[in-house]
């Protein structure tokens, strides 16, 4: 169903789809995200405010119609969401979209809280270097990948599974104790520290 995750009426609207079809609500994955790279005196207020409105606004909108559907069911439920190794780094360019990451990782601690006392989970996990359709978007190619590749413990940029995978278990029963983390799923990539 496709939707705008920074409108709270059409967020909402999904959700309730959701439910009027499959009855019920135990996992949500806010994997919706815009990505918006400039010099911050090159960047407009509007990508800006664009940027800010999806991936953060975006998924607290999600987070907060999904946690009422799980808690008015009473079942308990998991809730996992795409932030990025940038919430805690950096790369030229990035203040935009770091700052939005950043925002997530805080606020998950916060919703983790909250969601605790209806046994609903909430987690980010924080890709690395990942081989997508939004990477290929801003140049990389085995080339312009190579250097990430160095940096990279595991020996290799990341792909989608690595991520996808990793994003099961914490909807799974298997993650049923974890709770307000947000996850590197990086290859070991920042380990050397922020670049």
């Amino acid at each position: 169903m496709p939707t705008d995750v920074s409108d709270s009426a059409q967020v909402q609207a999904l959700v309730t789809t959701t439910l009027a079809h499959f009855g019920r609500l135990d996992a949500a994955f806010n994997n919706a995200g815009v990505e918006g790279f400039a010099p911050i005196g090159e960047m407009s207020e509007a990508d800006f405010d664009r940027l800010i409105a999806t991936n953060l606004k975006g998924v607290w909108l999600s987070i907060k119609y999904e946690l009422a559907a799980m808690s008015r069911a009473g079942q308990g439920g998991a809730i996992v969401n795409t932030s990025s190794w940038l919430a805690q780094g950096a790369s030229m360019g990035s203040v935009a979209y770091s700052a939005s990451k950043g925002g997530l990782d805080a606020m998950v601690r916060a919703m983790a809280l909250e969601a605790g006392s209806h046994q609903v989970r909430i987690n980010n996990v924080n890709p690395g270097i990942i081989d997508t359709p939004m990477a290929q978007r801003m140049g990389a190619n085995d080339e312009t990948l190579k250097p990430f590749v160095h940096l990279t413990p595991l020996g290799r940029v990341g792909q989608p599974d690595d991520v996808g995978d990793v994003v099961a278990w914490l909807c799974s029963d298997e993650a049923r104790f974890v709770t307000g983390q947000s996850l590197l799923v990086d290859g070991g990539f920042t380990i050397a520290g922020w670049r």
